[in-house]
């Protein structure tokens, strides 16, 4: 919470340096961020311009100086979106710390500039199965298996899709894992063992399913909120 406290203070430079004109608006909307903290990361958004990228060393500096939270560039980066090698070089010059092309992981997340692949959105199908391996599911009752569903399945991909759309190839891998866990205690079941529509599994229980999420509906809620 202190950490949190602190760091908000930069946000509040940002903020300044863009209402005295020190930094160009990122755009015209009128509650446009240069700044998103989560966590100890933090990300600044800055137009590619030379006098901008050294007002943003400049503000960390001086946030630096004041908090003692000093930047250490060579473990920052610097992540140029559709620039040219002239405005990279600028970059390097004026920021001084290591360049970073998309696509990139930023909080487990795959980021580019145009839809990420299927390949990128793998490792949660990975994580799934995993979880799925620390489980003794033979020894589990249904009632059991559909609360792992519930509340750690359905909830391992939210992080995801918060941010990012599951095409339909990542779907048709990630329900059939959480429908064979559980109709059958593993990550295959076959059509006998489902003893219910998933669409109508996926309802809410006052609609007569079983309350588990539908991921592609829940994404959509999700990245709308």
């Amino acid at each position: 919470m202190l950490f949190t406290i602190v760091i908000d203070v930069l946000n509040s430079l940002l903020l300044r340096a863009v209402d005295n004109s020190l930094l160009q608006r990122l755009t015209t909307r009128h509650a446009a961020s240069s700044i998103s903290l989560y966590a100890d990361d933090v990300v600044i958004f800055c137009h590619l311009d030379s006098h901008d990228i050294a007002t943003v060393r400049e503000l960390l500096r001086v946030f630096g100086v004041a908090s003692g939270l000093r930047t250490n560039f060579d473990k920052c980066s610097a992540t140029p979106i559709r620039c040219s090698d002239d405005h990279i070089d600028t970059i390097k010059s004026e920021m001084q710390c290591p360049v970073k092309h998309f696509p990139i992981q930023y909080l487990g997340l795959p980021l580019s500039i145009r839809k990420p692949p299927t390949s990128s959105l793998l490792p949660i199908v990975h994580k799934l199965e995993k979880k799925l391996s620390t489980w003794c599911a033979s020894l589990l009752l249904k009632g059991d298996r559909l609360a792992l569903v519930r509340h750690v399945l359905c909830a391992i991909p939210t992080h995801f899709l918060i941010a990012i759309a599951f095409n339909k190839s990542i779907l048709k891998r990630v329900n059939p894992i959480i429908r064979g866990f559980l109709w059958a205690g593993s990550k295959d079941a076959s059509g006998k063992k489902c003893l219910v529509n998933w669409q109508k599994v996926c309802r809410p229980i006052s609609l007569g399913g079983l309350g588990i999420c539908d991921l592609y509906r829940v994404g959509i809620a999700l990245r709308t909120r």
